[in-house]
């Protein structure tokens, strides 16, 4: 089965301000009456009532109102449409990216989400990879620099403005992948995950990694997602440390396919608060 890319975009949305203000008014009204008597005392006390000195009117309270506020979008915003036309002249390098897996193209593949930073001229400011089912830091890395460099058409306002561009990657399948998860992996963790202090801080949040054990029992293929940048460096060596792994869990034939988290403490080399690393496979939905 060859290789093949598909793309799809996740449209924009911009935070906006707005202000309204209601006013209202109560009437009052009640039953009309034949009592004569009634008329007659009523119509007395409104001649009473105009007889009287007019009350000064009470000045009405108005809001403090700060002259320097205004009503503005807090953020540009980009169309969809132009969002997709950038892209898409750039899909032969992002397509690109993937024969960055090399011999892992016959087994891994996922989606890549990429979150852009636009600023008001629409240069990309910054692009990380907030999740990934793909697991290889190779190809994420080089789609991270293909979004750094493109263009978009300026965001409307001239503002800056964010968003999520999806890319998704199939692999030829010559190798059969089975998701495992954490309990066979927990206790290899807990004793390599220490290692990973070494490489400094990857990210200011806790990383989410996946990696596919081979038959050998090492992880061939590795990759990183954060909700935050990573550290390229930093991040370059917890693979390559990743990759010097000997798992316990292996399967002839297979790839085993396993989510975990890295953890501050240890990619900051701060001790740990617990002997047991746990992993972020067991606890949540695997990607697909």
């Amino acid at each position: 089965m060859p290789d093949s890319f598909t793309r799809r975009i996740v449209p924009l949305t911009a935070l906006a301000l707005a202000f309204a203000t209601l006013t209202g008014a109560f009437t009052l009204t009640g039953c009309a009456t034949d009592d004569e008597a009634a008329r007659a005392a009523a119509e007395q006390e409104r001649l009473a009532q105009a007889a009287r000195p007019e009350a000064p009117k009470r000045k009405r309270p108005t809001a403090d109102i700060d002259p320097s506020m205004h009503l503005d979008n807090e953020m540009g915003v980009l169309e969809t449409a132009d969002v997709e036309d950038t892209l898409q002249a750039r899909f032969d390098d992002v397509r690109a990216c993937y024969e960055r897996a090399g011999k892992a193209r016959d087994y891994a593949g996922g989606r890549v989400m990429l979150h852009f930073l636009v600023d008001g001229t629409g240069h990309a400011e910054d692009v990380w990879v907030v999740e990934s089912s793909l697991g290889n830091y190779d190809v994420e890395r080089c789609l991270v620099g293909v979004g750094r460099s493109v263009a978009f058409p300026a965001p409307s306002g001239h503002k800056g403005t964010t968003f999520d561009y999806p890319v998704e990657f199939r692999s030829t399948r010559e190798m059969a992948v089975l998701d495992i998860d954490g309990l066979k992996i927990d206790h290899d963790l807990a004793t390599f995950l220490p290692q990973l202090a070494t490489c400094g801080r990857i990210a200011k949040e806790p990383v989410n990694a996946i990696m596919y054990i081979d038959p050998t029992g090492f992880p061939g293929s590795v990759g990183l997602a954060a909700g935050s940048a990573l550290d390229e460096a930093a991040g370059e060596c917890a693979v390559r440390t990743i990759q010097r792994w000997k798992m316990s869990a292996s399967l002839p034939g297979k790839m085993l396919r396993a989510n975990f988290s890295i953890p501050t403490y240890f990619a900051s080399a701060e001790p740990s608060p617990s002997r047991h690393a746990v992993s972020s496979a067991s606890g949540r939905k695997r990607h697909r």
